[in-house]
């Protein structure tokens, strides 16, 4: 069994563009793959800065013939895609975390054998998830997939994450956890590299300050507009 990872160059990042990608180009590949593998490998795809500023990566795990065979597969369908959409996709590379020529070998170094299987369905059915939402967009207000909720991708976005933090069964608050994640992912995204230390805890206690004092705002006029409503009830001073 081997890995291979591919990178393709996004040149235009229009959601509507970006929803051609995935329903014209990435279902039908993945779809191609899990009839090779019969559904015993494994796929996903991240977004990357390297080697371009929009890198679609996708990877597949399966044996080298199958690997083989979705190389294969990939060239042509990208190839026919970037034929008739010429002003979305720039170049590929086949690389390892974006460096070209390179084997993607997985990341049991950093997760360990376990906990590397466990990342790799979750990235699997991240992507499964995120696959079906993107080439359904158009539908996700319809009561096929939303039911009475009001549907978008912030909806089901929002959804993962919250009952994700609820299984792990997070005796911090959710709102600590997302708190201490946003100055190193703000800062990740405007520079590429992780921030000092120092930096994440002057922003965390910033943090807290502004929302308790917004927390304590939000509370104070809701007690306000509480009271007004019981004194209206009861026919007084309305």
């Amino acid at each position: 069994m081997k890995w291979t990872e591919i990178n393709v160059e996004v040149k235009n990042t229009d959601q509507e563009e970006i929803k051609k990608i995935f329903s014209k180009l990435i279902y039908y590949l993945v779809k191609e793959f899990k009839e090779m593998t019969n559904k015993r490998g494994s796929w996903h795809f991240l977004w990357e800065s390297t080697p371009w500023p929009n890198t679609l990566k996708i990877r597949f795990y399966g044996s080298e013939n199958a690997i083989d065979q979705i190389k294969k597969k990939f060239e042509e369908e990208y190839n026919n895609f970037k034929e008739d959409n010429k002003e979305i996709l720039g170049e590929f590379i086949y690389g390892n975390n974006g460096v070209n020529g390179e084997e993607y070998e997985g990341e049991i170094i950093y997760y360990g054998v376990k906990g590397w299987k466990l990342v790799m369905k979750m990235l699997e059915f991240g992507s499964e998830i995120a696959l079906e939402l993107i080439r359904n967009k158009d539908l996700l207000e319809s009561d096929e997939y939303s039911a009475q909720y009001p549907g978008s991708i912030d909806l089901y976005a929002d959804r993962y994450v919250h009952l994700f933090l609820n299984q792990l069964s997070y005796f911090i608050k959710e709102s600590e956890f997302l708190m201490k994640q946003l100055p190193f992912r703000y800062y990740v995204e405007k520079y590429g590299n992780a921030p000092q230390e120092a930096y994440l805890i002057e922003t965390d206690i910033m943090l807290k300050t502004y929302l308790e004092k917004i927390s304590s705002k939000y509370s104070q006029g809701k007690n306000q507009n509480k009271g007004l409503r019981l004194k209206n009830f009861n026919g007084q001073d309305a």
